[in-house]
């Protein structure tokens, strides 16, 4: 990794994704943001990134817009969500606007540099709990059962049918 975008709007995450990305890539520089509109500035300057960590919940609007942004203009870079929201809407929403990765930001700084390493190595970084809402939603839903095929007999019919 070259150069990382690191966007939240707390202190204290922005910290924590900077330990983390250190442990996983060493001092590599990394931009940091506090809301949608430095990042928008930041990434319209033309600045290349590697690697965004982009937290969705930013106290002037949505991390979405950041995510669409970058997948449009800078699409060799990895951009991977680091939230608290582990719901189905802000999960899908993230992926639809070019989410490559998916990370709540409650695992320790050692977890989340090992997922950030697995970016070198092609593994999409993920929270289990993450995956397990991917492949539930994937699942097929429990079987309906089916119908006798065979014809129906005469208890089977109402008395007017019978006529």
């Amino acid at each position: 990794m070259k150069h990382i975008l690191v966007v939240d709007d707390l202190a204290d995450a922005l910290a924590m994704l900077q330990d983390a990305i250190q442990a996983a890539f060493g001092d590599v520089p990394c931009t940091l943001a506090r809301s949608v509109h430095e990042a928008l500035g930041v990434i319209d300057s033309g600045a290349p990134f590697d690697l965004a960590l982009i937290d969705l919940a930013l106290g002037d609007g949505s991390g979405l817009e950041l995510i669409t942004r970058l997948a449009l203009r800078q699409p060799h870079c990895a951009v991977v969500v680091a939230s608290i929201h582990d719901d189905d809407d802000h999960l899908f929403q993230a992926l639809q606007a070019g989410a490559q990765g998916y990370l709540l930001k409650d695992h320790p700084t050692p977890w989340l540099a090992l997922q950030l390493q697995g970016i070198a190595q092609g593994q999409p970084p993920l929270s289990p709990a993450i995956a397990r809402r991917l492949l539930r939603h994937f699942q097929p839903s429990a079987p309906v059962p089916a119908q006798s095929q065979a014809a129906p007999t005469a208890t089977d019919l109402s008395a007017r049918e019978r006529d």
